[in-house]
């Protein structure tokens, strides 16, 4: 393996435990503890930053059972009706864009941070031909391949096969040179003499790419019409970069030969990747088109900070149903600090595969389009993949926030949704809900996946909070669950899973009203009675959570929040540490967690000043 170098006017009432089991007052909460969590602290204002990361671990491990896993190592304003979105009209705006990886994912090691001027320096003047500089413009009329490398008065015509290590293809005008359908591009680049491919203004790509490469940095290209690029074994650290890729119907693909001939560490960073004509037309046809998608053994894939909207399909789309369950044909894919909206279907689609980190991604206006489901949301998973973490993304305007369809015989375990602000959660209008069903749409909706962990959310204007039609386990601690129109805050729906699931230490709210809970047919009014029906419900607080200003979408915690210090480290926060070496215990603005010592509940914590 290569290495890279709502609002409720009641009150909130603090019980030990034993006390809370006895009482029946109407409103009452239970929080088993001594002291009182208020801290008197200034006002401050809360200025929504992107999530930061650490540094990156290296070595390499195929073990996900081991100790560490080896993890390897904005783009432009869209044109797309939700591409901008200052708060005015409604919706939060976006995160701004970090210059480190998003909080749990390891930099590349190759393919962000290289410059050009770094490692070659462009002929100035160009006038006559320079090694390793090759200048390519086929519609130039004195284009021909008789120029070994060609200059701008007298360029080749396409691009050389292949490209030797340490050399820079400058590209001009249409690229359209498809012998074969496609154009096969070769390149040998080295980790100390990288390629480089660059464009000249109005640059664009139109036939198809089979890229098979090593450490080739594309960077600033165009490519549309039929434009697509397909990487290929044995292609290893290929970074596509600062481009656009649009208006066809697949954008990025590829893959590998086997277990053995994997193609590995691929970047995709800061490109806009949008369009396909009809991509909201003809809701009964199941598209499938979408931006990117990489077939079997593609392993360490970095996609961030990219734009993605009006994809005939999901932005991205992880793994398949493989024969056999096979979880193993795409592993340690990175995705994060991309703004994705309006597409056919759920932006982000993970199927069968392991160890998919999803961070810090902006998820909005994500609806319905096909008529072959419930509705779309920010993040769906399928099939059973393995070890899917979804850290501290924002997802709103959407029918579903996280939803996790049905394992289908899928074995994979480890489903980890933490950290996120999820708001503004709706089936479309005119649809009916079904509240007697826990596959209605929800904040959470977990119908698949095994060893489930919700964890340090904060949900907030929803049709339903968490839901769980299905059995396996289902660890709820430390959200914030408030205002939920038409299904319950929190609804269980199989009885099975109650002894092997927990709801703790959460804290809940609705506007004028208790808040309303199911464990399989029965329904609780208030956090005393589902604490009382349930052994394994227990130090979670029912009242006004007062957040800053959740009708201007700040649902960061005020100074006299009582879910400042009331909150618990959850066992997942180490658990990530030990699968991957980095530490993700901050919040979604990067605030260390906890402060003064103690944690908060939900997925901002308090920060004094």
């Amino acid at each position: 393996m290569r290495h890279a170098p709502i609002l409720s006017s009641s009150k909130w009432i603090l019980l030990p435990q034993s006390a809370c089991r006895s009482s029946a007052a109407a409103g009452n909460t239970c929080f088993d503890k001594a002291a009182t969590p208020f801290l008197a602290a200034l006002k401050w204002v809360i200025i929504l930053a992107a999530v930061l990361t650490l540094s990156s671990c290296s070595g390499d491990t195929n073990n996900a059972s081991s100790s560490v896993i080896d993890t390897g190592g904005t783009g432009d304003t869209g044109t797309g009706s939700g591409g901008t979105d200052d708060g005015q009209n409604g919706n939060p705006p976006p995160l701004p864009a970090s210059s480190t990886m998003p909080l749990g994912i390891p930099d590349p090691g190759f393919g962000i941070n290289e410059k050009l001027e770094d490692f070659y320096q462009r002929p100035d003047p160009w006038n006559e031909e320079v090694t390793g500089w090759y200048f390519v413009s086929p519609q130039h009329p004195q284009a021909s391949d008789s120029n070994a490398f060609g200059t701008p008065q007298a360029p080749r015509a396409t691009i050389p096969d292949p490209v030797p290590a340490g050399s820079v293809v400058v590209l001009d005008g249409e690229y359209d040179y498809a012998p074969t359908g496609y154009d096969r591009i070769l390149v040998n680049g080295t980790a100390s003499q990288p390629v480089f491919f660059i464009a000249e203004p109005g640059a664009r790509i139109t036939r198809k790419w089979r890229i098979e490469a090593s450490y080739l940095i594309v960077d600033g290209l165009e490519f549309t019409e039929r434009g697509k690029i397909e990487i290929r074994y044995p292609s290893h650290h290929v970074a596509f970069r600062n481009g656009e890729h649009h208006d066809m119907a697949g954008k990025f693909g590829g893959f590998g030969n086997s277990a053995t001939e994997k193609v590995e560490y691929i970047v995709l960073y800061n490109n806009k990747i949008h369009s396909e004509d009809g991509w909201n037309q003809n809701p009964s046809v199941d598209l499938d088109h979408h931006g990117i998608k990489f077939d079997s053994w593609v392993d360490r894939v970095w996609v961030i900070g990219n734009e993605g909207y009006h994809n005939g399909g999901s932005f991205i789309q992880v793994g398949n149903r493989y024969a056999g369950h096979d979880l193993e044909r795409n592993r340690y894919f990175y995705i994060g600090g991309n703004t994705l909206y309006e597409n056919r279907q759920s932006p982000i689609e993970i199927k069968q595969s392991s160890d998919i980190i999803i961070s810090g991604n902006l998820l909005y206006n994500n609806r319905r389009v096909q008529t072959n489901t419930s509705g779309q949301g920010g993040l769906a998973i399928l099939y059973g993949p393995a070890r899917i973490w979804v850290i501290n993304n924002r997802i709103y305007n959407s029918n579903f926030g996280v939803k996790a369809g049905s394992n289908s015989g899928g074995e994979g375990q480890g489903l980890y949704i933490v950290g996120n602000v999820i708001h503004d959660i709706s089936v479309e209008p005119g649809d009916s809900y079904n509240s007697n069903s826990a596959w209605a749409p929800a904040a959470v909706m977990l119908a698949g996946g095994d060893d489930r962990y919700v964890v340090n959310n904060t949900i907030w204007n929803v049709d339903g909070g968490i839901h769980s039609p299905s059995s396996p386990a289902l660890q709820i601690q430390g959200n914030l669950i408030a205002n939920v129109f038409k299904g319950y805050h929190i609804f269980l729906e199989s009885n099975s899973t109650l002894t092997v699931s927990s709801a703790e230490n959460n804290a809940f709210s609705q506007q004028d009203a208790s808040v309303s809970l199911r464990l399989g047919n029965t329904l609780y009014s208030g956090i005393a009675a589902f604490e009382g029906a349930w052994n394994n419900a227990n130090q979670n607080i029912e009242g006004n959570p007062e957040l800053v200003s959740p009708q201007t979408h700040d649902y960061a915690l005020s100074s006299t929040s009582a879910l400042v210090d009331s909150g618990m480290e959850s066992d997942i926060y180490q658990t990530f540490e030990d699968l991957y070496g980095l530490d993700i215990r901050q919040d979604i603005r990067g605030v260390a967690r906890p402060q003064n010592g103690r944690w908060d509940i939900g997925a901002f914590e308090f920060e004094s000043q």
